[in-house]
């Protein structure tokens, strides 16, 4: 049966950018982010766990390189740095709200109030078939879908960004080669199909996955995410 084709929009999309960070070195365009999200308000929503706190804290204090190779294992260029700080992200004192169901009602007012929204969730156990983590992402976009659709022309810049890929033994170790392999098989997933349909279909969501184990896997996630924002 032919793939729907928000499903084979997504599958270029996200094999492109992997194609494009696992070749060689990739260059951001500093410029274009600033314009988009430099004194943006930025909600970060996901389960428990999935490292939001890490990426919040990241996001305030850290800084990337301005080129990347590979995107796993990430080997960092002597080219310039880019702070992190520069672009004045929005982000309040608590803005860590829990990941539990019954925070729904915090998670949309922040999902109300942003022009970016970041949704986190787990690789390693999605890929690992666990029927809890499926449920609750779910439940999470049936959520963050309907409230995109509330705000029709004014909403915001959805990021899905998967996490903790270190945690899944068939990532670790990785060659250049065989990333797109990895990505393929998370793509492949009825679950990250349905969630990016709810976020709006392919032309609408951006869709990364990483590991923030160490500092330099988080500087290669957010590096990803700026990347997929500008392309």
């Amino acid at each position: 049966m032919p793939l729907p084709f928000i499903a084979i929009g997504w599958y270029g999309a996200l094999a492109a950018a992997a194609a494009i960070l696992a070749a060689g070195t990739v260059a951001l365009n500093w410029d274009k982010i600033l314009i988009l999200f430099k004194g943006k308000h930025l909600a970060i929503l996901g389960a428990r766990g999935v490292g939001k706190t890490h990426l919040r804290k990241f996001l305030t204090t850290g800084s990337i390189p301005a080129e990347y190779k590979q995107t796993v294992a990430p080997e960092k260029t002597p080219k310039n740095r880019f702070q992190l700080k520069e672009l004045d992200i929005k982000i309040k004192e608590g803005f860590d709200i829990s990941g539990d169901k019954a925070a729904y009602a915090e998670w949309k007012k922040l999902h109300d109030k942003a022009h970016i929204v970041f949704y986190l969730l787990r690789v390693d156990r999605l890929i690992a078939g666990d029927n809890d983590v499926e449920t609750r992402v779910r439940a999470d976009m049936r959520h963050i879908g309907g409230w995109i659709e509330e705000k029709k022309q004014d909403r915001p810049e959805l990021f899905i960004i998967g996490t903790h890929c270190d945690c899944d033994p068939a990532f670790v170790g990785l060659t250049k080669d065989k990333i797109a392999d990895y990505t393929d098989k998370f793509r492949r997933l009825p679950v990250i199909h349905e969630i990016v349909s709810r976020g709006g279909g392919a032309l609408q969501v951006k869709v990364v996955i990483g590991s923030m184990k160490t500092v330099v896997n988080t500087e290669a996630l957010v590096f990803q995410i700026f990347n997929q924002a500008t392309t």
